[in-house]
């Protein structure tokens, strides 16, 4: 079984988009440049974002490398649409993000996409994606069979962050 936690630190084997042949059906989701929130609620009639959890922790070792900072807010959520659970998200915001973009540790339900995509300064960096290995044990969701995920580091006022999205098996139901 495997946590959250070691998903996105040491299990994953993240490599460029471009590297990767992954499944059509999942093409444009994990493509996706704009805001994912938005590509999924054109798919369907009721959206919901779930908090899982949110809680200050120590950075995975190459996000203290690549902010050097040693501690940030980690958050976690699911995105329903119609009662379907499609993305599994988890989002890594170093300490000085924060005190600079203070209300992004003030979402509470409201999806990081919505808040971020509509700042001009937004930058994206380039999407990596990896194919999970079956058995990821999943908050809410349960034990998941192999899945496909992508991560992206964002600038918003020059001050960076990490969203990594899994997508669920409800994603290519829509």
């Amino acid at each position: 079984m495997h946590s959250t936690d070691s998903l996105f630190q040491l299990n994953a084997v993240w490599q460029s988009a471009g590297q990767l042949q992954f499944p059509d059906a999942l093409e444009p989701w994990l493509l996706c440049q704009g805001s994912l929130t938005a590509l999924l609620k054109s798919y369907c009639q009721t959206f919901r974002l779930e908090l899982v959890a949110e809680h200050w922790q120590r950075l995975p070792d190459f996000l203290q490398q690549q902010w050097q900072q040693p501690q940030g807010l980690k958050r976690d959520v699911i995105l329903w649409c119609d009662n379907k659970p499609c993305v599994y998200a988890q989002s890594w915001l170093p300490e000085s993000t924060l005190e600079k973009m203070e209300p992004l540790a003030r979402l509470g339900a409201q999806p990081l996409g919505e808040y971020i995509f509509q700042h001009a300064s937004l930058e994206r960096g380039g999407i990596e994606v990896a194919l999970l290995e079956a058995g990821l044990q999943l908050p809410v969701v349960g034990m998941q069979n192999e899945l496909w995920a992508r991560r992206s580091v964002f600038s918003l006022q020059n001050q960076e962050l990490l969203v990594q999205e899994i997508f669920l098996p409800g994603v290519l139901e829509l």
